[in-house]
């Protein structure tokens, strides 16, 4: 499980894994944003975990706004559950779906991708940012193909577009995190507006 890093700024931003902390890097930085700091809380049964920890750190009194950020995977609702259980477990306030308290310090939101409702994860809203790409259709042709073999069948579908995406680009090694640092995302397009919302939120 990775550690908490040292307290450097009032509005702190909790992500799943890697990925995750580089598309945030990279989104806030497209934001113009200098005021937030990325801590990386591993995967989704380390949340709590991560949290024990986090609120030990020195310096944890001046934060002033949490944001913790993960996949919806199946259901929306039950990740979103998972989040204000592990939040609840450390005795920090959160309110379900209701809205923050003007007196809650520090303040705690939540954002479920893709985009609160769905199933789904980061890729999900990544590959509804290409949709109307006419490569996209290039990548149906080639899943179905696939998917028409005996002895083939498209694992987890949803990574497995985005990756196809990026195969297609420049430097196709790059995960979908770095890939978003070396702007191979419009991150102007309206499908991540969730995301623009709530980090304007914190």
């Amino acid at each position: 499980m990775p550690q908490p890093n040292t307290i450097e700024e009032k509005t702190q931003l909790l992500v799943e894994g890697n990925d995750q902390r580089n598309f945030f890097e990279a989104f806030i930085k497209h934001l113009n944003r200098q005021d937030v700091q990325i801590q990386n809380f591993g995967g989704i049964n380390e949340l709590r975990g991560f949290l024990r920890g986090f609120i030990k750190v020195p310096d944890f009194h001046s934060v002033e706004s949490i944001g913790i950020v993960r996949d919806a995977e199946t259901n929306a609702d039950s990740a979103f559950q998972s989040v204000v259980t592990a939040v609840r477990a450390v005795r920090l306030p959160i309110h379900g779906r209701a809205a923050q308290k003007k007196t809650d310090c520090p303040r705690v939101s939540v954002l479920i991708l893709p985009d609160g409702r769905s199933p789904g994860m980061l890729e999900t809203l990544l590959n509804r940012s290409f949709a109307d790409d006419s490569v996209n259709g290039c990548i149906d042709v080639f899943f179905q193909c696939v998917n028409d073999l005996p002895s083939r069948q498209i694992q987890r579908p949803e990574k497995a577009r985005t990756h196809a995406y990026l195969s297609t680009r420049p430097e196709p090694q790059f995960s979908v995190g770095v890939a978003a640092k070396n702007n191979y995302w419009d991150l102007d397009h309206k499908e991540f507006e969730p995301i623009r919302s709530f980090l304007a939120g914190l």
